[in-house]
């Protein structure tokens, strides 16, 4: 089934808009001589995709990833000479137009200003890509604009390199004058530029997959990591990271208290510091808490000293804010090192990854995502959401679609019969516990549930 609230479809429908803004299309569909009209097909090309991506997903990356694929098969389509100096950003300016009005504004003003100058064209594009840098960083800081930013500036040097000089001038660097020799060298200079820029750009691609898609799954099988339950026991945990938010782990907790669910939620540091009434509204409700790290620092290749500080400063932290300590430790991302286990329990913490992954850290559509945890949770799974975050950083993610999507994924596992539970939980039920350090929580001292008569029960938290 074709469903347009999916990152497949939206790619489809940019690469088709985009392929349909090829030079023959453009003649027969526009007036002759009338540059305006090529000016509307353009824009066109990119809004489509754009605005189905805003109105079915809503998300930035969902944004993002619409804009960047109709600007690559628009410069597929556009293989001849541009009509107008911007023609090959378009895309990316219409994209920027979503994301940003103000740094639109900002930059065309700045494109306007230079055209002023005596500044060649190539270098003029090339400064007001790189202005939408700390433009987008001073007015939203979202990594995932930063990232957006600087696809654009790989492309403006792809395409600029080879007539990159600080002043106009009127001889064109293919100019017909140049004997076959200077054009051979100048083609040979412009091919290894271009090369090189696409090798970089291929790097950045395949390190962002390899960690934000391979490393949320966690790294290697070692047994003293809890990562899912007792499959043939109906009881499932929810998680979320990266919190708490202002905005999103209030709507996620109004949803679980509604629903009379459990959840557990492992908090960063800083974020408890700042946010102490969310964490004790968390507690209050008689959910889990686990410690994240005090600032979501990568922990794999992290010295032994600040490793320890990560885990030891968030210990510290929650504990004073939540009024109890936490025993539950994940590692940022799922990576972890042999260090970081090892501190981690001699502070009496049970290292926790996870079985599903919601995949709402990629901001996609509250659809897919239900669709995608419903279709592979089983009994024992430990469910991985995120209540704040963003594509890199810790702030300014894009949670409405984690918050819409839960409603309809609690109700339709509790009609196949799941039951959701605490890490904590769940962790005695799968008996994972027993034989462990004696330092562990009251609540694993304790069971929350009772076997009376061979009825396992589930009961609140003490």
């Amino acid at each position: 089934m074709f469903l347009l609230d999916t990152f497949l479809a939206l790619s489809v429908v940019a690469f088709l808009t985009g392929i349909g803004n090829s030079n023959a299309l453009g003649r027969k569909l526009c007036r002759p001589g009338h540059p305006l009209d090529f000016i509307i097909l353009d824009i066109s090309t990119a809004v489509v995709p754009v605005l189905t991506a805003k109105l079915a997903i809503g998300s930035g990356m969902s944004v993002v990833l619409a804009g960047l694929v109709s600007l690559m098969t628009f410069h597929l389509a556009n293989w001849k000479p541009t009509k107008y100096r911007l023609q090959r950003y378009v895309p990316v300016l219409v994209t920027l137009g979503f994301l940003s009005p103000l740094t639109l504004v900002l930059v065309l003003l700045l494109w306007q200003q230079l055209q002023k100058s005596q500044i060649s064209a190539s270098v003029s594009i090339l400064l007001t890509g790189a202005a939408s840098l700390p433009l987008l960083w001073f007015l939203h800081r979202r990594d995932l604009y930063m990232l957006f930013a600087l696809a654009w500036l790989m492309l403006i040097l792809y395409n600029e390199s080879p007539y990159l000089r600080w002043k106009k001038t009127p001889v064109d660097p293919a100019a017909e004058h140049w004997s076959k020799s200077e054009r051979l060298k100048y083609r040979q200079h412009q091919i290894r530029l271009r090369r090189l820029i696409s090798m970089g750009a291929l790097v950045v691609l395949a390190a962002f997959f390899f960690f934000n898609r391979y490393v949320y799954r966690g790294f290697g099988l070692q047994p003293e990591l809890f990562r899912v339950g007792n499959p043939e026991l109906p009881f499932i945990a929810l998680t979320f990271d990266d919190g708490p938010d202002p905005l999103y782990t209030p709507m996620i907790l109004d949803i679980l208290q509604e629903k009379d669910v459990p959840a557990t939620f492992f908090m960063i540091g800083r974020h408890a510091e700042r946010y102490p009434d969310i964490v004790q509204r968390i507690v209050d409700e008689g959910h889990d808490i686990g410690n994240h790290t005090y600032s979501h620092r990568n922990l794999y290749g992290l010295d032994e000293k600040s490793t320890w500080h990560e885990i030891a400063k968030a210990d510290e932290v929650i504990s004073m804010v939540a009024g109890t300590k936490p025993y539950l430790f994940r590692p940022p991302r799922g990576m972890y090192t042999n260090a970081s286990i090892r501190f981690a329990h001699e502070l009496g913490y049970t290292t926790v990854l996870w079985s599903v992954s919601s995949r709402d850290w990629a901001e996609i559509s509250a659809g897919q995502l239900a669709r995608h945890v419903l279709k592979n949770t089983r009994g024992g799974d430990i469910l991985l959401f995120h209540d704040s975050g963003s594509f890199i950083g810790t702030y300014g993610g894009y949670r409405y679609n984690t918050v819409n999507a839960l409603p309809r994924i609690i109700d339709e596992l509790q009609a196949q019969g799941l039951h959701f539970v605490t890490v904590s939980q769940l962790m005695i039920i799968s008996g994972l516990t027993e034989g462990d350090d004696p330092l562990v929580p009251d609540v694993l001292r304790n069971p929350p549930f009772s076997d009376e008569e061979g009825a396992l029960e589930v009961l609140p938290l003490p």
